[in-house]
């Protein structure tokens, strides 16, 4: 009856196999258009694009934490440096200044009116004023720094920089009549 081997039964079943196999992709191609659901296919989408935009949100915060980070270790290290150039600078000054006192002593001419020491600096946060602070008042508004900018470095109120000068001057026309 049928010869299996005969070309025309062989070619009849691969046609036959693909025919069915065909059938069955667009019946499964059309269930799924059948099946399909735009609105969470929409859901889904912009689902997956916040994720991604969050992120990327999140690859952005740690960068800008490391940067934060770097720029914080870089400014406390120039602050550092720029702590121990003051120091060095002050010791200097100190130096400066004991040097000069000797000369002045080995000179045995009669004293000038002492100078500001730098304690001035480091004790300028007392109310009462000393003698070296108001001497350096004094040498500051002769120099034509305003009440207001001798009590920015004071860390005086104007007032008292005022009385300060005031006082200074009635000493000095007292002591010239």
């Amino acid at each position: 009856m049928f010869n299996l081997s005969d070309p025309n039964v062989i070619l009849t079943g691969v046609l036959l196999i693909a025919t069915a196999w065909a059938l069955k992709k667009n019946f499964r191609m059309q269930k799924r258009v059948r099946d399909r659901d735009p609105l969470k296919e929409a859901q889904h989408s912009i689902a997956h694009e916040e994720q991604n935009q969050v992120n990327r949100l999140n690859q952005i915060e740690v960068k800008l934490f490391d940067y934060g980070r770097e720029v914080e270790a870089r400014s406390d290290n120039r602050l550092r440096v720029l702590d121990e150039l003051l120091q060095d600078a002050d010791r200097e000054i100190n130096r400066l200044r004991q040097q000069l006192a000797l000369t002045q002593q080995n000179s045995s001419e009669a004293p000038a009116q002492p100078g500001p020491d730098i304690s001035m600096y480091e004790n300028s946060r007392k109310i009462a004023a000393t003698r070296e602070q108001r001497s350096m008042i004094v040498y500051l508004s002769q120099a034509g720094f305003s009440a207001q900018e001798i009590s920015n470095c004071f860390q005086h109120s104007v007032s008292e920089i005022e009385t300060i000068l005031a006082e200074e001057n009635e000493q000095h026309n007292t002591d010239v009549a």
